[in-house]
């Protein structure tokens, strides 16, 4: 029984003491030197995360391969259905689309047309012509791209896309057979009127006369001079324009009145005129007038305005007058077509002098009021609108008494260089915004 305790003892005490001291190494052992607790991390297990990590990539790769295509497609923008129109065409045509930047209509084009190659044209013609049918876009398209372009050599996409903006089929056949640069077509294309298939009439009438403006001008819009007769009708959008070339071509509206007319004082009017209803000017040719007026008064010389603003219908009666009066040929070569008349500007006026209202001078185009207005009316913004050696290009006969305001820049160049308005506009470029 002794021995018995004895070993209990030894177990209890000395293996508890042993055990103690164990658990006590073990726990001293987590702690660093400052006291906290320092656990030994196991290492990585690289030979079980590598295989798995591999799967899972190839898996990636795969998913991204066959779906490559569509990622590319949803980059790009395309709805989930137009990525399937698309998808449902071979490889090459959808290589084709992917090459190419969005088409917001690209669902028309697969719908209507096998011609891949040619569904970015499709799509950027139709921004230029957004009036035409998809139909027609896709048959100008092709027929031009077919037959036209691969012929016209030398042109970047740039100079070829700024043609087809505004440039026919016919015109397209022109160029095609007709070997123009863009360079050389690019100084008359600035000009309003220019027409592609009058290259030949322009680059003709240029050597003449060594203007791009005249050349497209007088060659689209041949009754400016008016020794070329003409059925052309063409409204005036810019009725305003103070350079405004109207004539037997150019009309007004039978509505049209300038908003700014003003009437002038009674002191400026003939004695047989001042209780005239209608001798109105408009604002900015009134005032150029006065001031013109004040200055030939330093010099004796008094200049009166006998008419001025005159309406469609009144222009109409007058010339309806001449006609009973004098026949068909004078009216048309001494009166303006209804709608066609400088007085309906309200720019234009005739001119007489005091000297003619007080009897002393019969006709204003004898007087010193006369010779000192020709010489210096320009410095004012006038012209003299009907001059005698103009009468074939403005096919009006020689009115002395007739004057236009264009303004003081206009009317110094006009000077200078011995123009009518006709000749202004075709060696400026200045023509009217028609339709």
């Amino acid at each position: 029984m002794e021995k018995r305790l004895i070993m209990f003892y030894n177990i209890t005490h000395k293996g508890g003491c042993s055990m103690a001291r164990r658990k006590n190494t073990y726990a001293y052992s987590r702690l660093n030197p400052n006291g906290r607790s320092s656990y030994r991390r196991r290492g990585i297990r690289w030979n079980r995360i590598i295989p798995v990590g591999g799967a899972i990539l190839f898996v990636l790769i795969l998913v991204v391969a066959f779906n490559f295509s569509r990622m590319r497609l949803i980059v790009k923008g395309y709805s989930f259905s137009e990525q399937n129109e698309i998808l449902e065409l071979t490889s090459d045509k959808i290589n084709t689309i992917l090459e190419q930047d969005k088409m917001d209509h690209i669902s028309t084009w697969i719908e209507k047309s096998k011609k891949v190659n040619y569904y970015d044209e499709y799509e950027k013609y139709y921004s230029y012509h957004q009036n035409m049918k998809s139909k027609d876009v896709i048959a100008t398209v092709d027929e031009i791209f077919d037959n036209y372009v691969k012929k016209m050599h030398g042109y970047t996409d740039d100079q070829l896309w700024k043609i087809l903006k505004n440039a026919s089929i016919a015109d397209m056949k022109y160029l095609s057979s007709h070997h123009y640069s863009y360079k050389d077509m690019s100084p008359y294309m600035k000009v309003k009127g220019f027409v592609y298939q009058d290259m030949d009439r322009y680059v003709e009438l240029y050597n003449k006369v060594k203007n791009y403006n005249y050349a497209v001008l007088y060659t689209s819009y041949p009754f400016i001079d008016s020794s070329n007769k003409t059925d052309k009708h063409y409204n005036i959008k810019n009725p305003s324009s103070l350079t405004l070339l109207v004539k037997k071509g150019f009309y007004f509206s039978s509505s049209y009145r300038p908003k700014d007319l003003v009437k002038p004082d009674a002191k400026y009017l003939p004695s047989n005129k001042r209780n005239n209803d209608n001798p109105y000017l408009r604002k900015a040719a009134y005032e150029a007038f006065k001031n013109m007026y004040n200055d030939a008064k330093k010099e004796n010389l008094t200049l009166l305005l006998n008419s001025c603003y005159r309406g469609y219908n009144e222009q109409k009666g007058i010339y309806e007058d001449m006609q009973k009066k004098y026949g068909a040929l004078y009216a048309s070569t001494n009166v303006a077509i209804p709608g066609s008349s400088e007085h309906q500007t309200g720019l234009g006026m005739d001119i007489t002098s005091k000297s003619v209202d007080d009897g002393k001078s019969l006709v204003f185009g004898n007087t010193q009021e006369y010779k000192w207005l020709k010489a210096n009316c320009y410095k004012y913004g006038f012209v003299i609108r009907y001059q005698g050696d103009k009468t074939k290009m403005t096919g009006i006969t020689n009115e002395p008494w007739h004057i236009r305001y264009v303004g003081k820049e206009t009317a110094k160049q006009m000077t200078d260089n011995n123009w009518c308005l006709e000749e202004y506009v075709l060696y400026t470029g200045n023509l009217p915004e028609i339709k």
